[in-house]
């Protein structure tokens, strides 16, 4: 079976996704080819470039293969519609460009960095693999309200640092459900909404979270950021033992770009050292449910009307 393992992204990125993508080229024991999908003439030669030394690294311009006459996506307005909207939408459509049907894809965040030594885990079954994260991402609330009224069942906890899938995913289905939910606002957090309907679709669960590991904003993680913590002393907080990847998504990204990043990372998941044992334990996905959808809304209310998202520096939801 052949695996098809992309990551999309402009080189706008590489302050944080030369180390990630280079750890994971350095560290994959499979010696398949590792494609970057990216938007422009100039972005392809500043990532060629950055990645020259990793042959197994390969960079190619997502639209020039959209385009040609073989993509069979090219016939769904709402798939084309969708990856013309944020940039990591793109994720849910680009590499199926590189797939045949039975392939195995590997989806990977640019903020992804693998510690050691690993392989990955092989779906067979026809159903969907994403990383579990504890506190919830689905937003904007306008569009998780959408899907509830069209009685599309989500899965909680899903984070998008790794997808896996055997191809092709239900096209038909999901041009319907981005058709049927109208005009999108252009947040990257859509892409883990529609994750999540594809979950509940396919079946399938979450990667082992103490192997596959999400970063998580914590309360006390935020309150340490607003009294001064540097990028180095808040990475220090992460525990990466049995780690084969971590997923520093949202501010932590910016963290991995600073001076000596890489090798407390290293030093955090006791790298170098043998690979763990294969642990394929898979946690069934958990449905969203209605009732904690309306609580998670009125709590950002009380929470806007505190001035709390003020006090700590985030972002009230939508």
């Amino acid at each position: 079976m052949r695996r098809v393992i992309t990551v999309s992204l402009g080189a706008s990125s590489l302050p944080y996704a030369a180390l990630c993508i280079g750890s994971l080229a350095d560290n994959l024991v499979a010696d398949e080819q590792i494609r970057l999908l990216t938007d422009t003439q100039r972005d392809q030669e500043e990532l060629g470039r950055a990645f020259s030394a990793h042959p197994r690294i390969k960079v190619l311009l997502s639209d020039n293969l959209w385009e040609d006459d073989g993509n069979p996506m090219r016939k769904y307005a709402g798939l084309e519609r969708l990856r013309r909207g944020h940039p990591c939408w793109r994720k849910l459509t680009d590499p199926m460009l590189l797939a045949r049907d039975g392939d195995e894809v590997i989806v990977i965040d640019p903020d992804v960095y693998f510690p050691r030594r690993f392989d990955f885990e092989t779906v067979g079954d026809g159903t969907l693999r994403l990383m579990w994260q504890k506190p919830n991402c689905l937003l904007p609330f306008s569009v998780v309200q959408k899907l509830f009224d069209n009685r599309v069942a989500m899965a909680d906890h899903v984070d998008i640092g790794i997808a896996q899938y055997r191809s092709p995913l239900d096209l038909d289905w999901l041009d319907w459900l981005v058709d049927s939910l109208g005009d999108l606002p252009p947040i990257m957090h859509v892409e883990a909404v529609l994750w999540s309907g594809l979950a509940m679709r396919m079946g399938g669960g979450y990667l082992n979270p103490d192997r596959w590991q999400c970063w998580s904003n914590t309360q006390w993680k935020r309150a340490r950021r607003r009294a001064g913590a540097s990028p180095l002393q808040m990475l220090k907080g992460e525990d990466l033992r049995q780690c084969l990847a971590f997923h520093a998504g949202g501010t932590a990204k910016s963290w991995l770009a600073a001076p000596g990043a890489g090798a407390l990372l290293k030093q955090l998941a006791g790298a170098p050292a043998a690979l763990p044992p294969v642990d394929t334990t898979l946690l069934p996905f958990v449905p969203f449910k209605l009732e904690k959808f309306r609580w998670l809304r009125k709590r950002a209310s009380i929470l806007r009307s505190l001035g709390y998202y003020k006090v700590t520096g985030g972002r009230p939801p939508d």
